[in-house]
């Protein structure tokens, strides 16, 4: 991939496409006998590369210092409910539909705004239902766009009359979900309820970022596909968001880091991100041996609002349960809780 020109390895770790298994998550690892130690520096990525909810002042158009453009800002100062998850999108959206005047602004800023397009661009993976293989065709074919795009505020009282708690495809993805990660019917649907919740709170304000809407089989207005490609994008800046604190921030960010966002999950992760000047590096926090997998530890990554009352229905916090790895990252059955799996 072309970002990663623009990062510097450790000449001890390789990097594949990852398998169809791994959903997206893994291929990094150790290709050396003598291994790595702690503290040695896996890579080291450019500021300018990662997304981020920081905003500095001295470059608006986000491309100089991975913070979120101003057009993005404004978008997302405009949507029904604010969190993490609506500056995010916010500001995936925009790296990954740059205006003419971000792409001519000087050949650093767009050099580096390509290359993040072609990032973006290149995620095929996300939370479960992101795509409709995850579904099967019974589901997919009741979709409206996208699972996460599916239903309104209102299924409650819509469905009611017909005896059923939310949209029909919802609901089969409940019982998918109960069957596939041994949670109930009912954790599901809160937990897609609420992602559901978080999109349409996001949607209007977001979907005139969408520059150009991506082609699709399912028909719909101009309006509903950008709508769907916000979802998503929702979808896959979910399943790689993290925190960190950027060097002269006080405050936490969200982010999506090149490298760190396609790890594998173990909870005995062996890496850290650490900001340091114009640099995200990615440090060991332990000695890895030869073959031993790159990892973080999802469980400890954000949320949408309510997913903490998710966690404590089905395990404890710091464990994580199947249903969220599944449901928020995508992460297979092997990277599950034993109790649960």
């Amino acid at each position: 991939d072309t970002i990663y020109q623009h990062i510097t390895l450790h000449d001890k770790i390789t990097i594949r496409d990852a398998s169809p298994e791994e959903r997206g998550k893994g291929g990094v690892q150790v290709d050396n006998r003598e291994g790595i130690k702690a503290l040695e520096v896996l890579a080291r990525i450019p500021r300018n590369l990662i997304l981020s909810t920081s905003v500095e002042d001295d470059d608006d158009s986000g491309n100089g210092n991975g913070g979120i453009p101003l057009r993005a800002m404004e978008a997302a100062s405009a949507a029904r409910n604010i969190t993490w998850a609506t500056g995010l999108v916010a500001a995936t959206l925009a790296a990954c539909h740059p205006t003419d005047d971000e792409l001519s602004s000087d050949t650093a800023s767009t050099d580096f705004a390509t290359v993040k397009k072609e990032w973006i661009s290149s995620w095929n993976e996300g939370g479960w239902g992101t795509n409709a293989i995850d579904l099967g065709p019974d589901i997919a074919d009741s979709v409206t766009g996208t699972l996460v795009s599916t239903g309104s505020d209102n299924d409650f009282n819509i469905y009611a009359k017909f005896r059923m708690p939310c949209h029909p495809a919802v609901f089969k993805a409940s019982l998918g979900l109960e069957v596939l990660t041994g949670c109930t019917v009912d954790e599901a649907r809160c937990a897609l309820a609420r992602r559901g919740f978080t999109f349409r709170s996001m949607r209007d304000a977001l979907q005139e970022l969408v520059l150009a809407s991506t082609v699709r089989e399912k028909k719909g207005s101009f309006r509903d596909k950008r709508c769907w490609d916000v979802a998503d994008i929702f979808s896959k800046v979910l399943s790689r968001v993290t925190t960190l604190q950027l060097d002269g921030d006080d405050a936490m960010t969200h982010a999506v880091v090149p490298v760190h966002e396609r790890l594998a999950h173990s909870l005995d992760a062996n890496t850290k991100l650490v900001s340091i000047d114009n640099e995200i590096l990615l440090v060991a926090t332990r000695d890895i041996g030869e073959g031993e997998s790159i990892t973080r530890d999802y469980t400890k990554e954000p949320r949408v609002k309510g997913d903490e009352e998710e966690e404590s229905m089905v395990v404890e916090e710091e464990e994580g349960s199947a249903l969220r790895l599944l449901l928020q990252f995508g992460l297979p059955p092997d990277a599950w809780p034993t109790t649960t799996a």
